[in-house]
């Protein structure tokens, strides 16, 4: 049983370092392509009104796809703070496993599919009657 929880803590710190990598590799490229396109701001400046405007919302877009990157690398640093803990990998509201090819597909997983559906399911009934449920 022990041999069967290191392997799997060893496989669940394996998923969440190769996320961490392809994150910050992404946010790297990103903020390298956000400096590229500050500098073409200082040298082209013969652009009309309608090339800024593409410019400006092509940044704006950049800078959400970042800030959805930085928020992904936050949640698995917290993944890897409860893998530490001994917390990592279980569904915080059943208290059993999350399945690893969940956890493959979404490193930093806090439920398991059915209680997620539940909450999801208990969410859309309160945004639809105005009332609030509890678990």
């Amino acid at each position: 049983m022990k041999n069967t929880r290191t392997k799997r803590h060893e496989m669940l710190q394996l998923i969440l370092h190769e996320m961490r990598e392809k994150e910050v590799k992404d946010i790297e490229e990103q903020i390298g392509r956000e400096l590229d396109t500050g500098m073409v701001r200082k040298i082209d400046a013969a652009m009309d009104e309608g090339d800024w405007a593409a410019l400006d919302l092509a940044e704006g877009v950049d800078h959400k796809i970042l800030e959805m990157r930085y928020q992904t690398y936050k949640e698995i640093a917290d993944a890897f703070r409860r893998l530490e803990s001994g917390t990592y990998g279980v569904c915080e509201s059943c208290g059993e496993e999350i399945p690893l090819n969940r956890l493959k597909v979404k490193p930093f997983a806090r439920y398991c599919v059915p209680c997620l559906t539940r909450i999801e399911e208990l969410e859309q009934a309160e945004k639809e009657t105005g009332k609030s449920y509890s678990m």
